[in-house]
């Protein structure tokens, strides 16, 4: 057998100690490994997400720093600023833009408005039924009646300011008890309006027949 064939345990050994340290090509691979990076996971602090950014975008495109509502209230509707810059600071933060907090804030607006007008109306029908109850119950004395009350009301009117418009805004002008209270009130001082100062329109007497100049001193 030739030497070329010999199968040497001790140069086997020396051969395989010595790979690592003279094998560049083993070297390279694992700073290759280390230098190239196989460990893709970012780093705990990294802000955000890939696409999000940061997050830190304090006024996002498209968000005033101040929104207007002035344009879009209604006709005959105050504009109150104090509940428009709390709408404002709402939109803000839920990152709208002029035009959406605009038409939310229009669409409000346009609700509520509806809720008045139902509610006027609704005051308007009951006022109109207190008149129609009024003549029920009047019959044929309603024009004598409310001849009377209206007397009364300019009388007292005259020392009541803001009378006649509280009966009116009110509607208690059309209360049947509101026309028998001022029409005995008329029977009272007289259909003149009760002009203390002429002899027509003396004030009559709950007591007519009491002569008061008596217990005068």
């Amino acid at each position: 057998m030739t030497e070329e064939m010999i199968f040497d345990l001790q140069r086997f050994a020396d051969d395989n100690g010595d790979s690592d340290a003279a094998d560049p090509a083993s070297d390279a691979g694992g700073a290759g490994g280390d230098a190239g990076g196989t460990d893709k996971t970012p780093p705990e602090d990294a802000g955000g997400t890939i696409l999000g950014g940061d997050g830190k975008d304090a006024n996002p495109a498209g968000v005033p720093d101040a929104y207007d509502f002035k344009s879009i209230v209604p006709e005959g509707m105050d504009y109150d600023e104090q509940s428009a810059a709390a709408f404002g600071e709402v939109a803000k933060k839920a990152g709208l833009s002029q035009e959406q907090a605009s038409t939310i804030a229009a669409y409000g607006m346009q609700y509520m408005q509806q809720g008045v007008d139902a509610a006027m109306q609704a005051v308007q029908e009951t006022q109109a039924a207190w008149a129609e109850e009024a003549r029920t119950q009047l019959g044929g004395q309603f024009d004598t009646t409310v001849a009377k009350a209206a007397a009364a009301r300019d009388a007292l009117a005259a020392k009541i300011p803001g009378l006649t418009a509280m009966l009116n805004e009110t509607g208690a002008g059309n209360r049947v008890e509101m026309i028998r209270l001022m029409a005995a009130f008329g029977d009272l001082i007289g259909e003149d309006g009760g002009d203390r100062n002429g002899v027509a329109g003396a004030e009559k007497s709950i007591y007519p027949n009491t002569d008061f100049k008596k217990y005068s001193s």
